[in-house]
């Protein structure tokens, strides 16, 4: 069993699904939606399958009435799951690829092979699409996170993290953390 490669981002507004997925294939990557599903509540209660071709606005649009969203697809050779969550007014999107067959991001530390991958990452979040929507995001394996509006709680309160990517109004505060070393205005690494 493979791990999982994990992006998590908590935003103000909803990443549009169609602008992340031209971002990917704008990188000469083979990625697709196979299947689009909602759940009312993590119970799995009345799960409902949509059709790939559903207009995304109308699936966001579940979203808005409190179902949780999720799309599996494939990028390359590898499978990944997008799935969209709202708590509150925060919009949790959590991305997760299948490391079986790009095992070099199989990994709870940055090296040579997975930094390129973690820095576009970064720089996608920080894009100008994103930056002002961002609250924050952990990247790494098998990451396990909730938001809290305090980072140095969330912080502490995760695991697996490898680099946290803050939008601007996280990083307008003062920020010193445990284990991490700030790489940029917007970047932590997590100290090797």
């Amino acid at each position: 069993m493979s791990a999982k490669f994990n992006i998590i981002i908590f935003t103000k507004n909803i990443i549009d699904l169609n602008w992340l997925l031209g971002v990917v294939q704008a990188r000469s990557l083979n990625a697709s939606f196979n299947e689009i599903e909602s759940v009312e509540n993590w119970e799995y209660d009345d799960l409902q399958i949509h059709a790939c071709e559903s207009d995304i606005n109308e699936i966001l649009g579940l979203l808005e009435e409190g179902r949780i969203i999720s799309v599996s697809g494939v990028v390359n050779s590898s499978k990944f799951v997008v799935i969209l969550n709202k708590v509150e007014n925060i919009y949790e999107t959590s991305i997760s690829l299948d490391t079986k067959n790009i095992d070099y991001l199989d990994s709870n530390m940055l090296d040579e092979l997975n930094q390129p991958i973690y820095d576009e990452v970064s720089n996608m979040l920080l894009s100008p699409e994103m930056v002002n929507d961002l609250l924050v995001s952990a990247i790494g394996v098998e990451v396990i996170v909730d938001y809290y509006e305090d980072f140095e709680k969330l912080n502490l309160n995760s695991y697996n993290v490898v680099r946290w990517v803050l939008g601007t109004c996280m990083t307008s505060r003062n920020h010193s953390l445990k284990d991490y070393k700030q790489v940029s205005t917007n970047v932590w690494d997590k100290v090797t």
